[in-house]
Parts: C-alpha cells; structure tokens; sequence
C-alpha cells in the first residue's frame, strides 16, 4: 500500500514538472515571438532561445506540449517553431555580423558574435567561422598592403624586405589572438579558441606563402643554390693535393685569387641573413601558438607543438623555400670561410731556436683566429633560430668541414710541408722546417682551446666525469622547448667539439712523436754524451777522490754539462710551443731517459766501487731534477731508476738489516721492482 502511494506521488510529481516545462516552453515561445517583432529585440530573443535548449526534447515534442503550447501567433507544432526561429534569428544575426564588419563596427561585431552560441543548435560553428573570415580579411589586406610598398621601400631594406614582412605577419596574428581569444572563450569555450587558432592558421599559410614565393622570385634563391652546389672551392681543393717540388705556397694561392666562378657571396651572406630572420620569427611564433594551445587545453607538462602546425602549408613551405636553403648556405658560407682563412693566413715571423724572441705566444697560424670567429658567429646565428633541425645538420656541418678541411689542411701541411725531416742521413732537419711543424701542432692545440670556449659560451656545459645526468641541457630550452629539441641540440654541441678534440689529438700525438724522434731524441743522445764524456765511476777508496768529493764540483760535471745542454735545447721548444704539446713532449722525453739511464745503470753491473755508485746516483738525480724543474710530474718515469740506484747503494749492514725485517714471502721487499731486479740492483756496485 504504502509502495503504491509513494509510486503515486512520484507520478504527480514528474507530471507536474512537465506541466511547468510546458507551461515555460509556451511562454518562451510567446516572448521569442514578440521579441523579434516590432521591439526586435535580439539578446531577448536569443535568450528565449537558450531557456529552450534547457527543456527536455521528450516534453518539446510530446502530445501535451503539441495540444498546449500553439497558438495564433506561433500555430506551427513547438519544434517547428524553434527551429524556423533559430535558424532566423542565426540568418540575420550572420548578416548583421557582416554588414558590421563591412562598416569597422568593432561593438555591433562583437555585439552579434555573442549571440551565435547563444542561440544553440550548432549556430556557434556559424559565428565561428564569420568571426575566421572577419579577422583573416583584415591579415590579408595588412600583408597586401605591406607587398604592395615593396618597391617603394626595397631600396631601404633591400636585405631584409620580406623577412621583416614574414616578421610582421606572425606579429599581427599574435595580436589577433592576444585581443580576440578572451572574447572567444568567454562565449564559446576555450576549446573553440584552438579552432579560431586553427582557422588563423590556414590563413597564415596562405598568406605567408604569398611572402616566400615572392621572395624566393626576387632573390633568385633557385638559382643561387644551383650555384652554390656547383662552386668548386679551388683552394680547399688544391690544398688537399700534394705540393708539388719548386712552386710557391704563396703564389699558387694568388693563383687561386683569379676565380672567375660568378657567385656573389655578399647576396649569399644577405641571404642567410634573412633566412635567419625568417627562422627566428617562425619559431617565436610556433612557440607562441604551442604555449596558447597547451593552456587553453590544459596539456601534458612539456610544450608540444600542435598537430595542426607541424602539419599546415606554412610550414611545409618554409621547410621547402626556408631551411634546405638556409642548411645549404650555412655550409657554403663556412666552408668558404675556412678556404679563404688559409688563403689569407699569416705564420708568425722572426721564430728561431738559436735567437731569442720577444713576441708573446701563442705562436699560431692566423686562419685559426679567423676560423674559430666564424664558427663562434655561425653558432649564434643558426641557436638564434631557434629551429632544431637546422641547428642539428648545420653543427654537423660544421664538424665535417673543420675535420675535412681544417684538420685536412693542417695534416697535410705538418706532413708534405714542413715535416722535420733531415736533408742528409745524420744531419738535423731545417730549422724553419721545426718551427713550422711546431706552429701547426700550436695551432691545432689552440683550435680545441678556442672551440671549447665557443661551445661553453653557447650555454651549453659538457658533462663532467662524475655526472650521469648527460650534457646540460636548460640554457637551450629557453630557445629549443619543444619535446627532446634541447637534448638533441645539447648532444650535437658536445659531438661538434669532441670530433675536432678527437682528430686534434690524434695528428698532435702523431706530430709529437715524430718531433721527438726526429728533432729532440737525436739532439739529446747528443747531450747526453757529452755530458758523460770522462764520467769515471769505478773510484775506490785508495785514489785520490774521497768521500767528501761526492758531492763536490768535479762530481758535478755531469748535470752542469745535461742543465746547458738541456737548457738550449727546450727554451725555445718551451717557449715556441703550447704548454700542453711541450708537456707531451717532455714526458716522452722523460720517458725515453728514464729507459736509457736504466740501461746505463744496469750496464755497470759490477763495475762500480761504493763511491762510483754514489756518484753515479748523484749524477742520475741531477738530471732527473733537470728535467722536472717546472713539472714534477716528470719525475715519475724515473721512480724505478731510483729505486734500482738505491738499492745499489745501500751499505750491507743497512741492506741486512732491511732483508731480515722482510717475511720469509719476500713481499715488501720493492715496490716496483721483482726480486730478480732487486738482486741484480745489489750486484751494480762491487763489493
């Protein structure tokens, strides 16, 4: 019973709320109706028409609503009615919207753009796509009135024209969007913001693709990157050959001067100037409408670039008539720079082993000065971008052509040039030859100093040996924020100066032996003759050197004689040379000693009185310190020697004492030396 009532009452309930709905579908109705007559009130009107879209479509078409709700003024079933209504009242609003954007009403445009999604019934796409139509007219008539001065104004920014023209066109859709989006969102959601985005979008493309034929026609870009392709480059071509015997350096490269090739590389370099420009206003805006986008629909954390952007006719245009071109002539441009560095390249002058000279090092070739700035500006211009694909290829371009070209160059001039090789068998090569092999090792030092300057002060930061984490990658996301672009870029830096510290060692450590065999090594042997020359260390107790006399000036002769020899031979290398590639040839140097004065040790196995044996240790220690005077590193190649000449010294009550601490394993007994050596080492000195 109870059941039954409740079911009852539920029943009265609900047939009173459709009574109410029908009651206020009949009064909306009735004030849809007057308000479209003499008072035409539209906002009236089109709310009449919103309180509709609240009533269930059941209760709009139902047998009550269609028996109650007619009447003399509106006799037409209710839907009927609202659906001649609406698709009326979005008729005249759409040619008010018109007739006010042909007069610049901006009120009365805004006025009727608001009522559209008002009124429902998928009206909102109208008012939309009129709103689309509305602000793309005015886009179209800026960027036509803005070509239409081209003449006019080409001879003031003949450069830049129709980069700045590209420019202002992003510009004034930015505006558009910062002016209108608030407006769109507020009254059609801030999902159709991203349509108004889109529909802008379209129009950018067309319009933009106006600016980049035009400006591909005037520049004659087409042509000139045929002729960039087929630009020989005739001096990077015939450096890479060998020289040939009786022909000046200097006037094959004045020859080479006389290129006759017609290409104009200042319209070239005007070129790429624009194209930068290009870039840069292109990706400030892809960033722009990514940072809108994401906003407004509330996306992932990290800046993604919408699918409508990568995939629209502008950039497919400026991918086409944009960055092949601009990947083309960044590579011209550098390459061309490096062959006219060389060409142009001083040496330093007045160098010499034998005199002495006041100029400041380091002592390099001019063209890695030249080259280094190129790269520093070409990096500038290609980051400013803001693009990550042309960023990427153009770095990698840089790496071939500074490993082909000027790694190439250096490599073939320290081998077929100045290579320090004797005249005759016996004899010391040139000196002018030395120098220059040593000005080429400089200035390949220089070139990983100077480009890791370059990479570091792009904001980029090379990983050091305890961070896992990779290259440091957030100075670059300011200009490359979309997904894994920064990384990329960060790794190409890193790859770039890497490839250059690689190929650079590699010939160094080439170059360096080969001065140490040819030039240092056979100078030293030399030194170290005569600096031994009447060295007698088979002294006993009965002759006239005693004890005190070890340490005394005759037993010095040795190191005073190595210290001039020594001296004369590496103050200029020292002074010639880089800190780092005179290092690496001192600690060959050292190395090679330390391997000869052990033999020499070994060779007076049992020829050595107790006295000789001091002073041969004493002349030994001599020209270790010689040797290691600005490096104590340079010590450690001689730690074994050492300890062979001390253990060769050792007085036997000292030596047994020694032994008898020792354990019956014998470990302890030296730390770098076997007991085989060890035993040997006690036989160097007669006892």
């Amino acid at each position: 019973m109870i059941r039954a009532l409740d079911m009852e009452k539920r029943r009265v309930e609900a047939t009173l709320i459709v009574i109410e709905q029908v009651m206020e579908l009949k009064a909306c109705i009735a004030g849809l109706i007057g308000s479209m007559g003499t008072p035409q009130d539209w906002e009236a009107a089109a709310n009449y028409l919103s309180l509709v879209s609240n009533i269930p479509e059941d209760v709009i078409r139902g047998d009550f609503t269609l028996a109650a709700v007619p009447s003399i003024e509106a006799p037409d079933p209710p839907w009927t009615t609202i659906q001649t209504t609406r698709k009326s009242l979005c008729g005249l609003f759409l040619r008010e919207f018109n007739a006010a954007t042909e007069q610049g009403d901006g009120e009365e445009v805004a006025r009727f753009f608001k009522l559209f999604p008002v009124i429902g019934g998928g009206a909102e796409e109208t008012g939309l796509e009129a709103y689309g139509q509305y602000i793309c007219q005015g886009m179209a008539e800026t960027v036509r009135s803005a070509l239409g001065g081209a003449h006019k104004e080409r001879g003031k920014q003949n450069d830049f024209f129709y980069a700045n023209n590209l420019t202002r066109l992003f510009e004034h859709i930015v505006q558009i969007i910062n002016s209108h989006s608030g407006l769109v969102e507020r009254h059609y959601g801030a999902d159709k913001v991203v349509k108004v985005i889109e529909r802008l979008q379209k129009e950018a493309g067309i319009q933009g693709g106006i600016i980049l034929d035009m400006w591909n026609d005037e520049r004659a870009v087409t042509r000139m990157m045929a002729d960039i392709k087929s630009y020989p480059f005739y001096f990077l071509s015939k450096s890479m050959m060998p020289v040939q015997r009786g022909i000046n350096f200097a006037l094959r490269g004045n020859e080479l001067d006389k290129d006759e090739f017609d290409l104009d590389v200042k319209n070239v370099e005007g070129l790429f100037g624009e194209m930068t420009t290009m870039l840069r206003s292109w990706s400030l805006y892809e960033r722009f409408i990514a940072s809108q986008c994401k906003g407004l629909l509330d996306q992932e954390e990290k800046l993604p670039l919408p699918k409508f952007l990568d995939q629209c006719n502008l950039h497919k245009k400026i991918s086409e008539k944009v960055i092949e071109p601009y990947k083309l002539t960044a590579t011209f441009l550098f390459r061309r720079s490096v062959g006219k560095a060389f060409e142009m390249d001083a040496a330093p002058s007045g160098l010499s082993l034998s005199k002495p000279y006041d100029g400041s090092p380091p002592f390099i070739l001019q063209a890695v000065d030249d080259i280094m700035y190129v790269v520093d500006n070409l990096l500038q211009h290609i980051l400013s971008t803001g693009n990550r694909e042309v960023t990427v290829y153009i770095i990698s371009a840089i790496s071939r052509v500074l490993e082909l070209d000027f790694i190439g160059i250096i490599h073939r001039r320290m081998r077929d040039q100045c290579y320090p090789k004797p005249l005759i068998q016996g004899g010391f090569p040139p000196e002018d030859k030395i120098i220059s092999f040593m000005v080429l090792m400089s200035t390949l030092d220089m070139a990983k100093e100077y480009l890791d300057r370059v990479i570091n002060s792009k904001g980029y930061f090379p990983k050091s040996q305890g961070d896992l984490a990779g290259p440091s990658t957030q100075p670059l996301k300011d200009s490359f924020p979309f997904g894994r672009d920064a990384e990329l870029v960060a790794n190409a830096l890193h790859t770039l100066n890497s490839a250059l510290s690689a190929k650079a060692t590699e010939l160094l450590n080439d170059g360096t032996r080969e001065l140490f065999d040819e030039v240092l090594w056979p100078r030293i042997r030399l030194i170290l003759t005569t600096s031994f020359q009447d060295a007698v260390y088979d002294v006993s107790e009965g002759e006239s050197l005693d004890e005190g006399d070890v340490d005394g000036e005759t037993t010095q002769q040795v190191s005073v004689r190595f210290e001039g020899g020594w001296s004369a031979l590496t103050r200029p290398l020292k002074h010639i040379m880089t800190p780092r590639t005179y290092a690496a040839l001192a600690s060959l140097a050292a190395n090679k000693l330390a391997r000869v004065l052990e033999k020499r040790a070994w060779s007076y196995s049992g020829r050595l009185t107790a006295l000789g044996g001091l002073r041969l240790e004493s002349d030994f220690s001599g020209i270790i310190s010689i040797i290691a005077q600005d490096d104590y590193a340079l010590r450690e190649p001689f730690t074994q020697l050492q300890e062979i000449l001390a253990i060769a010294n050792m007085e036997d009550d000292e030596w047994d004492e020694l032994e008898s601490g020792y354990d019956s394993s014998r470990q302890g007994r030296s730390r770098l030396l076997s007991d085989e050596d060890v035993a040997k080492a006690r036989k160097i000195v007669r006892r």
